[in-house]
């Protein structure tokens, strides 16, 4: 009858109690991204903040690792039932003689039933159940399954749950790499977790260490040299508590998917470059220290998938001011990095790369006032060439140009197309001003536009994961090959970046590279970008609280790190250079008028002549001897450049002249007579200073503005009538009138300020 009911008891009553549902439910597990290569980068949390990687299978766990937790937990284990009955005579007989509960007997396989269940009271009740599922477990599963389970699921602290979280999250490296002391170390862990957690209490995990070596040893499961081996191994903790590299890639890649779920996503990022580029950054902040410069950003991308190689979004993610915030993603201002999308858009349409811009001064009238932009040296350069104009960044010719073809709105739908997300207002909002880039964008999108150049016009989204891998209905044209190619060589041309950068800046490259740098307005951004047929590279330095470098512009901040990593690129993996398409004509230019040379007929000042590409039927014109001026060989300018070259010295004054023009009568250009004029207290100086301007303003001092009502000022060759409210006339006198002739008038009329009711109710 006895042995009956113990029959009953060891093998038939187990089963009326159900085990716990988690156990037999598949395990959840936190996302893991991998390195293109298949490397761990970073582990994210489960929904319940756990650190979970993909399970293993018992032949993917070292037998040395079974041994360790064995040791520490369970030496029996292949010898029980699921209660070790031998285990629990001892701890009752123990608890007798001391009078209180000295030590537990619970097996390996109540553990793995425990951990499934989750807290709870520890009641006698509860524990008698705990025992009746770990003799079911026994009977339904194998040993195998069983620790291999209960090592998927066990607790090791740091929020790391499973053997192989614990590995990576540790040591940095795969359960199979670990070595004795090291599976000793984690076997320590379960007992007590938070009390010996490595990074916090190392010497009491190392004390239980040391003993569950010395059972592995008495085990027979470690040799006595493995033993001495392992007791001298000093551990090398991971930096976190997991694997933690890209972190900024991965978060990106994170947020840019619908739900995670429990799976490997592996990146497009190259462990090895991701590294480097870090390095490269950490490496130039260092020389800037004194320049006020403490973060910088960089971007590499793979041309032909879009895939980005590398991408660090500060200098360091946990040890650096603002290290969290992603320089790649946070939106600031390009400064000139935006040019050449403008002058593509010109080459495009009736512009070519010789064409003439005036780099003379402008203004524009927009809805907050008069518009009017200035070089970054400050210094007027006169007529240049389309290439020489964006090869130096000139601001002026860069908003005279997009005025030509269209004004903000054509560069803004370009930009949208090209995938810059953050320019979400209308043109007017921006004004002229967005070609030299006062509209905030990601550094990661620009790259991307500039990549779109790299391919010869080709648009292709980037990509941070390789299974979202580009198929050819996501390829859509932007630009013409022929224009992307003339775009590539002007931003490849040192000699048409001489004007702003010299000879021997930091972006001439010792291969050829199309680069172009971009500042914004009083130093608080600079940028780098830069691209091969291969690769595109984008660099952002600056500071995240948006104060101000020390006169760190973009060739001295982030060119110099955007040099180092594209020689990297160069000397490891090698670059290469566009072929010209055949169908595009090469002609020979003389740069001072923008059109074809006239080799021996004339007397040019210096052999400035260059070979420039055209696209066919879009040739220069050629220069006629009309052009030059007789004996001297000087290019004739129109009038509109008199005051420029009268204020140059050297080279300009004897390169050009002033072509001489039958005089027409003088006539005022602006005001007209009969304008109204209303005073606006929203705009600057209330509106008051209006520009004058007449047909003898390329002339110097060849007249001078007079009223007898109105104040009138100089600023430089430009006068301005400061607007009262009233009738007012205005008169133009023509320089060295002897009184004989009348002074032409122009009669305006002026209000004062709308009242602020009536502007509210319009």
């Amino acid at each position: 009858m006895g042995l009956a009911a113990g029959m009953l008891g060891w093998w038939g009553i187990p089963w009326a109690v159900p085990l716990p549902e988690p156990l037999l439910q598949a395990q959840e597990y936190s996302p893991l991204f991998l390195s293109s290569e298949g490397r761990p980068l970073r582990q994210l949390l489960t929904a319940e903040g756990q650190k979970v990687a993909q399970p293993v299978t018992y032949e993917q766990i070292p037998q040395v690792m079974i041994h360790a937790m064995l040791s520490a937990e369970d030496k029996r284990f292949f010898n029980h039932g699921g209660l070790d009955l031998l285990a629990i005579s001892r701890a009752l007989a123990d608890s007798i003689v001391a009078g209180r509960v000295t030590s537990g007997a619970s097996t390996l396989t109540q553990q793995l039933i425990k951990v499934s269940t989750g807290p709870h009271k520890r009641t006698l009740l509860h524990k008698m159940k705990e025992a009746l599922q770990a003799r079911q477990l026994e009977m339904r599963w194998s040993k195998q399954q069983i620790i291999t389970e209960y090592l998927n699921r066990v607790y090791f602290g740091s929020l790391l749950t499973g053997v192989q979280s614990a590995a990576y999250g540790y040591f940095g490296k795969p359960l199979s790499e670990l070595t004795p002391a090291e599976c000793a170390l984690l076997a320590a862990l379960p007992q007590a977790p938070s009390r010996m957690n490595l990074h916090q209490n190392l010497p009491a995990a190392q004390k239980r260490q040391r003993l569950v070596l010395q059972l592995m040893h008495e085990n027979g499961w470690l040799d006595a040299e493995g033993l001495e081996l392992a007791l001298q191994e000093q551990p090398v903790l991971h930096r976190h508590a997991t694997a933690f590299m890209a972190p900024h890639a991965t978060e990106l890649a994170a947020m840019g998917l619908q739900t995670l779920g429990s799976q490997q996503l592996q990146t497009t990022i190259e462990l090895e470059l991701q590294r480097h580029v870090e390095g490269v950054i950490e490496r130039h902040l260092n020389r800037l220290t004194d320049k006020h410069v403490t973060q910088a950003a960089a971007v590499i991308l793979d041309n032909k998938s879009g895939h980005v190689l590398a991408l660090a979004g500060s200098r360091d993610f946990f040890n650096s001011e603002g290290g969290q915030i992603n320089g790649a993603w946070s939106a600031q201002s390009p400064g000139s990095a935006l040019k050449p999308f403008t002058y593509l858009l010109a080459l495009e349409k009736d512009h070519t790369a010789a064409s003439i811009i005036a780099d003379l001064p402008v203004e524009y009238a927009t809805s907050t006032g008069l518009y009017k932009p200035e070089n970054y040296d400050r210094r007027l350069y006169g007529p240049v060439t389309l290439r020489q104009a964006l090869g130096s960044s000139l601001n002026i010719p860069a908003v005279r140009v997009l005025q030509e073809i269209g004004g903000e709105a054509a560069l803004l739908a370009t930009l949208q197309k090209l995938g810059l997300t953050t320019l979400t207002e209308e043109p007017a909002h921006y004004g002229l001003g967005l070609t030299i880039g006062n509209a905030p964008v990601r550094l990661l999108e620009l790259t991307n536009a500039y990549a779109t150049l790299a391919r010869l016009g080709e648009h292709l989204p980037w990509t941070l994961l390789k299974d979202q891998a580009h198929t050819s209905p996501q390829r859509r044209r932007v630009f013409q090959p022929e224009t992307c190619f003339i775009m590539a060589d002007i931003l490849a041309d040192n000699q048409a970046r001489q004007l702003t950068f010299g000879q021997r800046s930091v972006i001439r490259l010792p291969f050829p590279c199309a680069v172009k740098t971009g500042t914004s307005s009083n130093y608080r951004d600079n940028w780098t970008l830069g691209y091969t047929p291969e690769y595109t590279i984008g660099v952002w330095a600056g500071n995240f609280d948006n104060s101000p470098m020390n006169q760190v512009s973009g060739v001295t901040g982030a060119g110099p790190i955007l040099r180092d990593l594209f020689i990297h690129l160069h000397e490891r993996r090698g670059t290469s250079w566009y072929k010209a398409p055949e169908y595009l004509v090469q002609q020979s230019i003389d740069p001072r008028l923008g059109k074809i040379a006239l080799h021996g007929k004339t007397q040019p000042v210096s052999n400035a002549t260059r070979l420039e590409w055209f696209l066919p039927g879009r040739q220069a014109p050629p220069a006629t001897l009309a052009d030059y001026e007789p004996q001297t060989g000087r290019a004739y300018l129109p009038k509109e450049y008199a005051a420029w070259l009268k204020s140059q010295a050297g080279w300009q004054q004897q390169a050009f002249a002033i072509h001489p023009v039958i005089t027409a009568p003088p006539r005022i250009i602006s005001p007209t007579s009969g304008s109204v004029f209303v005073l606006d207290p929203d705009l600057p100086n209330s509106g008051s200073h209006l520009l004058l301007r007449s047909s003898l303003d390329a002339e110097v001092d060849a007249a001078a503005w007079r009223s007898a009502t109105l104040q009138i000022i100089q600023e430089g060759h430009q006068h301005y009538a400061v607007l009262t409210p009233g009738q007012h006339t205005l008169m133009l006198l023509p320089a060295g009138d002897d009184g004989s002739a009348l002074p032409i008038e122009v009669s305006i009329t002026v209000k004062p300020p709308v009242s602020a009711s009536v502007k509210l109710q319009k």
